[in-house]
């Protein structure tokens, strides 16, 4: 499966929180959104709870440097279109509901597109099965309990 990355600096429509950078990945099963929680050129910070994507979907993973959104693109009201035949386009927006009543909530569409073709998986047989290349790994290896320092 073939991923899709956009990032996006936001800017311009988040102007109390100014550039915050959103990345954008998504596969064909999933979309997966990165923010950064702090501002470029403030001292802004934005808690987990001020974000969620699409329809009311919070942070799945809080870190320190980033919020991750990761949802199946099924998911948070995510809408599909397709583009071609191998490709989907998918959309949403992230919205902003600061704490601080100053600032006006926002919102920011984001989109990303995949493709149906797997740039790691490449068939070998021709019966409708994909087959991967035999593992480089040794499968019937196997150690010796002096080789492992049981014995002294």
């Amino acid at each position: 499966v073939a991923l899709g990355v956009w990032t996006l600096l936001a800017a311009l429509t988040w102007p109390c929180t100014e550039s915050i950078c959103v990345k954008v990945s998504c596969s064909m099963d999933w979309l997966m959104i990165s923010v950064s929680p702090c501002g470029y050129s403030s001292n802004l910070y934005i808690f987990a709870d001020e974000l969620y994507l699409g329809s009311g979907c919070p942070a799945t993973q809080i870190q320190t440097y980033a919020y991750d959104f990761i949802y199946p693109v099924y998911d948070c009201g995510i809408r599909i279109k397709v583009v071609s035949e191998d490709t989907l386009l998918f959309q949403t927006e992230m919205y902003f509901n600061p704490r601080n009543l100053h600032c006006d909530p926002q919102k920011i569409p984001l989109e990303c597109s995949a493709s149906r073709k797997s740039v790691w998986l490449t068939p070998v047989s021709t019966e409708n099965e994909i087959k991967l290349d035999p593992s480089p790994f040794i499968a019937d290896f196997e150690t010796t309990p002096e080789e492992l320092g049981l014995l002294s």
